[in-house]
């Protein structure tokens, strides 16, 4: 296990990586909304990267906020 998650963004190709655990890679797997994570051959998350994280997160801010009023 890492010492500390690690996350990353790349602002030109708008992608957010999130480091979680060390371990030795096995495979990629991309899920439908455009996460893709990174796995050990006993099933461990290691990584995980959003693809065009800005318009996957767009309407957290919102959600946050209207949560915030209910509260």
């Amino acid at each position: 296990m890492c010492d500390k998650m690690e996350t990353r963004y790349d602002n030109d190709e708008d992608i957010l990586n999130v480091e979680i655990r060390e371990g030795k890679y096995w495979k990629s797997v991309e899920l439908d909304n455009g996460v893709v994570i990174d796995i050990d051959k006993e099933g461990n998350i290691l990584a995980m990267e959003v693809l065009k994280a800005s318009k996957v997160f767009s309407k957290t801010k919102e959600i946050i906020e209207n949560a915030k009023q209910e509260a």
